[in-house]
């Protein structure tokens, strides 16, 4: 009998327990919060450093990257593409996409960009750019293309200056993006390319040739972020992460990263 009663107490105390841990409070599980980010090409290696160093500090935030030219980014923007951030590679796009409405605030130069002359050749160094680009040597020269890309304005930009444009331009190769561009140069389907500085970065085994632009021949180099505006609403998560990030890009260990890659930081 003693045992019978027992066993019914056990019974009594264990769906009891059983039935106050379903009325306890339930764990809300945390969700990541999912942003998108559309990133000029020539900016794709140091942004994943700068994301990887981002989500070590806000690891429920999902970042999802979109690289390519600056103009091809802003067309994709204007045709609906849901961006909450846009890193170009200057400061006209992300201007045009302000005044036209799809951001309330304006762009903000987050890096200042360094155009280089790079082969996989090996190349005298002695040379200018002037006597190197017009050897017979030099058959193809890459160059991104001007109206979407930035670094491929501020080459044609050089060029024009050097009076060497209407000279050369029966070797250009147009690349629609840096990305591109890197590719001919590194695959010698180019014998010499203009690209970002940052391309040499960890690639000085392939590029065995390098050669700093003169500044003073282009345009500074501003490369722009911006907020872009939604259609529809933001969540508060989503709000905060995309502050976040923007706000990280000019944090210390950001710039300390644009230093590595070769980029300038831009003057307050």
């Amino acid at each position: 009998m003693k045992n019978i009663k027992m066993t019914l107490l056990f019974s009594l105390l264990f769906t009891f327990g059983n039935f106050a841990e379903s009325l306890a409070p339930i764990k809300t599980l945390k969700v990541e919060t999912e942003i998108v980010v559309a990133v000029a090409a020539n900016f794709k290696n140091p942004m994943e450093e700068i994301r990887l160093s981002f989500l070590k500090q806000n690891p429920e935030t999902k970042i999802k990257i979109i690289f390519g030219a600056s103009g091809q980014l802003t067309n994709q923007i204007q045709n609906g593409a849901p961006v909450d951030l846009f890193l170009s590679a200057d400061m006209d796009f992300p201007s045009a996409l302000y005044n036209d409405g799809y951001s309330l605030n304006p762009p903000k130069v987050y890096a200042v960009g360094v155009l280089v002359l790079l082969s996989q050749k090996e190349i005298e160094k002695t040379k200018s750019i002037s006597e190197l680009l017009l050897s017979e040597n030099i058959k193809f020269i890459a160059i991104a293309n001007p109206r979407t890309a930035p670094y491929g304005k501020a080459a044609v930009e050089t060029l024009e200056s050097l009076g060497l444009y209407e000279k050369l331009k029966h070797k250009f190769v147009f690349g629609e993006s840096i990305t591109q561009v890197n590719q001919f140069i590194s695959t010698g389907s180019a014998d010499v390319g203009f690209t970002s500085f940052s391309t040499l970065y960890g690639n000085e085994d392939t590029f065995r040739f390098s050669l700093q632009v003169d500044p003073k021949t282009y345009s500074t180099i501003h490369q722009g972020v911006i907020v872009i505006q939604p259609k529809e609403a933001r969540s508060e998560e989503q709000k905060i992460a995309i502050n976040k990030l923007f706000e990280y890009l000019f944090s210390a260990e950001a710039k300390s990263i644009l230093l590595k890659y070769g980029y300038k930081i831009p003057e307050k």
